[in-house]
This record gives structure tokens, C-alpha cells and sequence, in this order.
């Protein structure tokens, strides 16, 4: 009977300890996602084409936007130059924050079906490779770039 009764017990205050434990933790998580632990920003917008960062500012991303807080990224990290008209949008990317190389893209905004955005893409080029396509398709210039980057 005693025996019992203390296990009961001391099954009640474990119980208790750790919803306590539970609610601090809780509380703490809810702290957090306001103090700024997850940021984000848009640092260059065309329409649904967007310059954005999450979590890290240096981590900047050519992405679609597809409503509903959805994005869809293409062209990865280190985008530090942007440019765009009516028909496109043209990036520069440091690839993996490496400095010393600079991959071009460019991507035709005739192709707004979110399937065929990814294949819409052509990149990464050279800047020899770009400076031509620019020549033949009047590609537009760099009109936004990010000092902290470049």
C-alpha cells in the first residue's frame, strides 16, 4: 500500500516537473522566433523576381515568388548583382562566397509557368559567355548591386 502509494507520487511530481520543464522550453522557442534568431529580407524586387535573404544577410538568393510566403530559389547563394526589363532578369553569384569566381545567369520572364521557371534559367556563364548573350539579346544592365558583396 505505501509503497505504491509513493511510486504514485513520485510518478505525479515527474509528471509535473516536466510539463514544467515543457512550458519553459516552450516559451522560450516562442521568445525566439521574435528576437530575431530567424530574420529574412528582400533587398531587389521586379514583380514575383526577388533579391531575398533568410536567416543569414550574406546568403542573398534570386527567387520566384509563389504566394502564400512560398518561394522558389533560382539562382543560390551569393547573388550580388540583379538587373531585369520586361523580358528578363539577369544575376551575378560569387558560387559558395568564393570571390575570385563569378558565375552570370540570366532567365527569360516570358516563361512565368512555375514548371518550366528552373529550365528558364541559363547559367551559369562566363563573363564572356554572358557579355555575348547580352550583345545578341539586348540583355539588360546591372542595375542593383550590393555593396557588401561586390
Amino acid at each position: 500500500g505505501a509503497a505504491a502509494y509513493a511510486r504514485a507520487l513520485g510518478r505525479t511530481k515527474l509528471i509535473r516537473r516536466s510539463a514544467h520543464v515543457a512550458g519553459i522550453l516552450a516559451t522560450c522557442a516562442v521568445a525566439c522566433l521574435g528576437c530575431g534568431l530567424f530574420d529574412s529580407g528582400t533587398v531587389w524586387r521586379d514583380g514575383d523576381y526577388a533579391l531575398l535573404w533568410i536567416d543569414l544577410a550574406d546568403e542573398v538568393t534570386l527567387s520566384y515568388d509563389l504566394g502564400d510566403g512560398g518561394w522558389l530559389t533560382l539562382v543560390g547563394p551569393r547573388v550580388f548583382a540583379v538587373g531585369s526589363d520586361a523580358r528578363f532578369v539577369v544575376a551575378k553569384q560569387y558560387p559558395s562566397g568564393d570571390q575570385t569566381v563569378t558565375n552570370y545567369f540570366m532567365l527569360d520572364k516570358r516563361r512565368t509557368n512555375v514548371r518550366s521557371l528552373e529550365s528558364a534559367i541559363i547559367g551559369p556563364l562566363t563573363e564572356s559567355e554572358f557579355r555575348a548573350k547580352a550583345i545578341d539579346l539586348a540583355l539588360p544592365p546591372f542595375t542593383r548591386v550590393l555593396e557588401s558583396r561586390e
